[in-house]
């Protein structure tokens, strides 16, 4: 046998057992571009060193997170704005898809998938239409479905219900219109402000501070406004500070674990 050809036995008998030597317990994901071993004519194993990150790439995709708003954050999936618009046209809702409201300078502000909203159930208005997200819609829709028509029937000497009053939905601005304070749910499309009611014999339920009036309106509005919190994560009224004592807040916040704040009649939680 030649030199040549037992040195080309012996690399063929060694390699297989260097690579078991090398071989991880458990084998890796494969990954794009991985590093080669190497064996020199000496018969001894090369393995290149990691190819670490590039920190920039790593710094560019934390400052791209953070530069994500909240009006992108409460972007709906495909499915659920799907879903919502159904829930929507099965109560009757009547609505229309705006153009997305898109600050150029506030990352925070606005509503990609808009609705305008002028009806909230069949026959009752909202006047003037509210602009908001979807699942705030549903929330008034529901609420006024399950709760305020049904409470709007023990007025019966009123007649029917013909329309909610908005006193505002849509607003980039600050909560209590404060310079320095948070923005409101409001500046998200999340929130619905109530100014009133209306009915068919032209009579009206305003919203104002009504504690120990002892009519049938005060019963309605704390019916309405007690009943609210099943649907919202926030309710809002007279009694809660002098910029709600003409009308309920109501938003769909989302806090920890569900917790909601309700505060009725002017009593806050403890």
């Amino acid at each position: 046998m030649t030199r040549t050809a037992f040195l080309t036995l012996v690399m063929a008998m060694a390699f297989p057992a260097i690579a078991q030597d090398l071989a991880p317990e458990m084998s890796p994901k494969p990954r794009l571009n991985q590093n080669r071993v190497s064996i020199t004519d000496a018969g001894n194993v090369v393995i290149p060193p990691e190819k670490k990150a590039d920190p920039k790439s790593v710094i560019e995709t934390e400052d791209d997170a953070e530069k994500t708003g909240m009006r992108d954050q409460l972007r709906e999936t495909d499915a659920d704005y799907k879903a919502c618009l159904m829930r929507l046209d099965q109560m009757g809702v009547v609505y229309s898809e705006a153009e997305p409201l898109i600050s150029e300078d506030d990352a925070d502000c606005g509503i990609l998938r808009p609705l305008m909203v002028s009806e909230v159930g069949p026959g009752v208005a909202i006047q003037p239409p509210a602009m908001l997200r979807c699942e705030t819609a549903q929330a008034v829709a529901t609420w006024m479905k399950d709760f305020v028509l049904p409470a709007s029937e023990r007025l019966s000497e009123r007649g029917a219900m013909t329309s909610i009053e908005n006193g505002s939905g849509y607003i980039c601005r600050r909560r209590n219109n404060l310079p320095d304070a948070k923005l409101s749910e409001h500046a998200f499309g999340n929130a619905f402000d109530v100014m009133g009611f209306q009915f068919k014999d032209g009579s009206r339920i305003a919203i104002e501070p009504r504690e120990a009036e002892g009519s049938m309106a005060e019963a309605f509005q704390d019916a309405v406004r007690g009943s609210a919190c099943l649907d919202f994560s926030t309710v809002l009224g007279p009694g809660s500070n002098a910029s709600h004592d003409d009308h309920l807040h109501l938003d769909v916040i989302a806090r920890p674990s569900g917790y909601r704040l309700c505060e009725q009649s002017g009593v806050s939680p403890n």
